[in-house]
């Protein structure tokens, strides 16, 4: 596998990284408690694997919280959507305000030869 070059790679890569090794992790106690019938493994299988599900389902409600008045508006005659800022939550409008915020992005999207890909 490739190293990540750009921030906006590793961003994304390290979470889902981690996630992926906690759930191998929890997996493997899962498993050596149903072989070898250890109840305590089980035990611990099935609450970290609770704790998982429930903070991957609060992600997703906080997500759909904080997109859902945003949906768009049709444009006459064109493919897309025209999307308004005044839509969304405050805590997403203040973040998308913050400098610092577009400083990384536009650092990634440099770093990616995004633009030179686009010009081509």
């Amino acid at each position: 596998m490739a190293r990540s070059s750009t921030t906006c790679e590793t961003f994304l890569q390290t979470p889902l990284l981690v996630v992926g090794f906690v759930v191998l992790i929890i997996s493997l106690a899962g498993f050596i408690g149903a072989c070898f019938n250890v109840a305590w493994a089980l035990w611990v299988y099935l609450l970290v694997m609770l704790l998982l599900i429930a903070t991957l389902m609060g992600l997703t409600v906080f997500g759909f919280v904080v997109t859902s008045q945003g949906g768009g508006v049709d444009v006459p005659s064109r493919v897309y959507k025209e999307y308004h800022l005044e839509d969304y939550s405050p805590w997403l409008k203040n973040r998308i305000k913050d400098p610092n915020y577009w400083t990384k992005i536009r650092s990634c999207i440099l770093g990616s030869k995004t633009c030179a890909k686009l010009v081509a």
